[in-house]
């Protein structure tokens, strides 16, 4: 098997037509040189150069291997170059997984900001919640997924997986315009016992979030309408249909529902990043670090009405 050092010794001789000057290029002792060459020779079965008595002369092998081993030495350079690239994190593959909110708020931007820096990035993404995504990170189908856990509701993750906290958002409560609670600066959480509902899909985190919230103040939620859609809450509460809890990444503009910050600490939404403890891609702690400043970018409200 013809290694680097041999090449190297073979273009440089033939360009040079000396071993001298050639051990001189590469650094080595003309004795070093003369061995590479001789035992080439010898494993190729074939006379590479002509002795002369103060130079050396290729024959039609030698200068052949010569053009051959230049070729070579170029691809081994470039794949090196490329190899360094991966380390930089300018060329790779990452496979991001999210659930949908975060998907819609913080993973643009770093979708942007790979295409803009890292054009060489092969970068995919797909949407789903953490009961999908979790198990495409552990059998290797996504690199890095965004998950979340209610406070309420909180999770056992796999213990050979790591878990980067991103940000931990506010819950607030929608109440429909013209609310017998609307215009008041602080509520009771209790004073929404005898509301109606709008809820997700029974068994979700959210849901059950919600019924432990309700279920700390001492009742249970009249569950109406369900739903998968973090959208459609909104609507329903907009026509007076009901009362909804939603994370602050689900937020939309709406100037024509009354919303109320839960003020418990305890009912939060925490989001991080998950990969395999094992996976030694450089582009994920790139691609955590980038939605943890997507997170800080949002101005969290403050200043709205708090139910406590």
């Amino acid at each position: 098997m013809l290694t680097p050092v041999q090449l190297q010794a073979i273009r440089e001789v033939v360009a040079t037509g000396s071993l001298r000057t050639a051990a001189k290029r590469l650094g080595f002792t003309p004795s070093a040189i003369s061995q590479q060459v001789s035992s080439l020779e010898r494993a190729l079965g074939v006379q590479l150069f002509e002795r002369l008595p103060r130079s050396v002369r290729p024959t039609a092998a030698g200068a052949e291997l010569a053009r051959k081993a230049a070729r070579l030495l170029a691809d081994l350079e470039a794949a090196e170059e490329e190899m360094r690239s991966f380390a930089t994190t300018h060329r790779g593959r990452l496979r991001l997984g999210s659930f949908w909110s975060a998907g819609f708020r913080l993973v643009p931007a770093v979708l942007a900001e790979f295409l803009r820096d890292r054009p060489n990035v092969d970068i995919r993404y797909e949407e789903g919640d953490p009961h999908r995504t979790i198990p495409a990170v552990n059998e290797g189908r996504l690199d890095l997924a965004v998950v979340f856990e209610y406070g309420m509701v909180p999770h056992t993750w796999p213990k050979d997986l790591t878990m980067t906290l991103i940000m931990e958002e506010p819950l607030y409560v929608l109440v429909p315009p013209g609310h017998r609670l609307a215009g008041r600066k602080r509520i009771q959480f209790r004073e929404l016992s005898d509301e109606r509902w709008i809820s997700y899909t029974e068994g979700m985190d959210a849901a059950l979030n919600l019924s432990h919230i309700c279920a700390a103040s001492g009742f249970d939620p009249d569950v109406l309408f369900r739903t998968n859609d973090y959208n459609l809450p909104f609507e329903l509460v907009r026509k007076g249909l009901g009362v909804a809890i939603v994370p602050e990444l689900a937020m939309i503009e709406s100037h024509d529902v009354c919303v109320f910050r839960l003020g418990d600490t305890s009912h939060v939404r925490r989001v991080f990043t998950v990969c395999r403890a094992t996976d030694p891609n450089p582009l994920l702690g790139h691609a955590t670090t980038m939605l943890i400043n997507a997170a800080e970018s949002l101005h969290l409200r403050t200043d709205l009405p708090v139910a406590v």
